[in-house]
């Protein structure tokens, strides 16, 4: 099986990529060149007029995607190949179309956008059932596994999770090989690959199986999957990267021979797994790594500050950096370090795009050709990186904190619980895992308040508006009774409401380890404000 993928199956045709718009060339290959741009026309009933800062971009850039290459059909949901080629984008690639429609997900927590996450999920499992034994490359299994698991965190239909389950172990437990390499996960596997074609562990296979691994992991607290997750990672860190300059290698081969060839998607998909290892753990070198190997895109792979690359053997080139900035960004409050520099790469996509379909493709830097043939995944970047920048700063409140009382320093704590409807206490602050609440926020501006612990979300028992209700956590529905509204006060405390029953977040004015919170209609009292440090 060979395709035109990533700049690891194109070594063979003559094709690495080392920086952003340039390529090493073998000797006797020829490159293959990108598609001549055209001018695109702003005469459409497609246009939509927004400032490339606009926050509305996010929306417009998503909604267009959807425009040009969503089909609902005979009961199936999927992108199709391109706007000219109606049939349905296929297996591993339509998976990544279907990672973005997650990212507008997690933007805005639409019940629209969480049924049409489960409808893409869905039919994509139709078309691809299980076993996927017949494909060789693991890292297509890590994209058939990272679309279901996300799929199953946003939607909660079961056969998600179990098949995503189901294909990381399928890869770990062939993949996964000592004889060589000391460990690591083979790209392609070796009885699969054709006589003649390298064979190397690759950041795509290790890395995105890994990220599965987390997911697992939050999603049920088997450990297993977080000590395989650990294991794949230290493989990588020791093997193909840099930790001096945080550049992720493209892979390593039989005889210990690195492949230094350099890809977005590489660094992208390493940033935003070693930031959930963070986030799992709390371990600051995972933090430490993520971080250092965005900077190393941002100093070493673009051109004048812009993500960029118009080769035209590539699908995505960003998607995957798209997510891993746009996390660790989010849950770290890094935006006075990076938001100037996303903002500009945001600019430079809206400025870029066909203004017909007000769609872009890889070359942020380079305006989109009127080209009806191009495939879908081009454009999947560029929408990627448009849901995770918003037009300004967020507030203070956006990101990881402890919500510590400010009438008496007692700490909101789910008492290092991970069941499904287990209560929410009080405990006195110690800064553990237990204590720290990710504040993410929906389109209506409302905030979800998610456990680091638990992975499950602050939750009113079926949104009952009873004074004295102990609050409970509970799977991620993004429904009105995990929503919650999130006031300054004049005194620099919080007020912390829920969208369904009203009630505040309440500590009874006690100070008593493992008391309950409960809710209480406001009265503006000390025990119902809270500071997030």
């Amino acid at each position: 099986m060979k395709k035109d993928h990533l700049n690891n199956r194109n070594v063979m045709r003559g094709l690495i990529p080392l920086t952003a718009g340039v390529m090493l060339m073998f000797p006797a290959c020829k490159k293959t060149e990108a598609p001549q741009a055209k001018q695109a026309t702003a005469d459409s009933k497609h246009e939509v007029h927004f400032s490339s800062a606009n926050s509305g971009n996010a929306d417009a850039a998503f909604n267009a995607f959807n425009s040009a290459f969503l089909v609902n059909s005979g009961g199936q949901t999927y992108y199709k190949k391109s706007i000219n080629d109606v049939a349905a984008d296929g297996t591993w690639v339509a998976s990544l179309d279907i990672l973005v429609a997650e990212d507008a997900y997690e933007r805005t927590g639409s019940t629209t956008h969480k049924t049409l996450v489960n409808n893409l999920c869905s039919t994509w499992l139709q078309n691809t059932p299980p076993p996927w034994t017949w494909d060789g490359w693991n890292d297509d299994i890590g994209w058939f596994s990272l679309a279901l698991i996300r799929g199953y965190q946003i939607t909660g239909t079961a056969n998600f999770f179990t098949q995503a389950k189901y294909g990381f172990n399928m890869a770990y437990n062939r993949g996964w090989d000592t004889q060589y390499n000391g460990g690591g996960i083979w790209e392609q596997q070796p009885d699969m690959t054709p006589a003649g074609e390298s064979i190397s562990k690759e950041a795509l296979s290790n890395n995105s199986l890994g990220k599965v691994a987390c997911y697992i992991y939050q999603s049920t607290h088997e450990q297993a999957y977080l000590d395989k997750a650990i294991q794949i990672y230290d493989w990588v860190w020791h093997h193909i990267y840099n930790s001096a300059t945080g550049q992720v290698y493209t892979g390593i081969d039989r005889d210990n021979v690195v492949n230094q060839g350099l890809a977005v998607y590489n660094q992208g998909t390493f940033v935003d797994y070693a930031n959930l290892l963070y986030q799992i753990t709390g371990n600051i070198n995972y933090y430490n790594d993520a971080k250092r190997t965005i900077d190393y895109v941002k100093n070493n792979m673009t051109t004048n500050g812009i993500i960029t690359n118009s080769a035209s053997y590539l699908n995505t080139w960003d998607d995957e950096f798209a997510r891993g900035v746009g996390h660790f960004v989010r849950d770290n409050r890094m935006w006075s370090t990076y938001h100037a520099w996303m903002l500009q790469n945001a600019t430079s996509i809206w400025s870029h795009r066909r203004t017909d379909y007000n769609i872009t493709w890889n070359g942020w830097d380079q305006q989109t050709p009127v080209d009806n043939s191009l495939a879908t995944s081009k454009f999947a970047s560029a929408v990627a990186w448009l849901q995770y920048t918003p037009a300004t700063i967020p507030d203070d409140i956006a990101g990881t904190h402890f919500i510590v009382s400010n009438q008496n320093g007692i700490a909101v704590d789910n008492a290092s619980q991970s069941g499904s409807g287990t209560g929410i206490v009080l405990w006195g602050l110690n800064s553990g895992l237990s204590q720290k609440w990710n504040f993410t926020q929906n389109e209506d501006s409302s905030w979800n308040i998610i456990s680091q612990y638990s992975w499950m979300a602050l939750d009113v028992p079926g949104g009952a508006t009873t004074n004295g209700l102990q609050l409970i956590q509970y799977p991620s529905s993004r429904n009105t009774n995990q929503r919650w509204w999130v006031d300054k006060q004049s005194d620099g405390s919080y007020k912390i409401w829920n969208q369904a029953s009203s009630g505040v977040l309440d500590n009874s004015s006690s100070s008593v380890n493992g008391y309950k919170l409960v809710q209480w209609g406001w009265n503006g009292g000390a025990a119902q404000r809270w500071k997030l440090q």
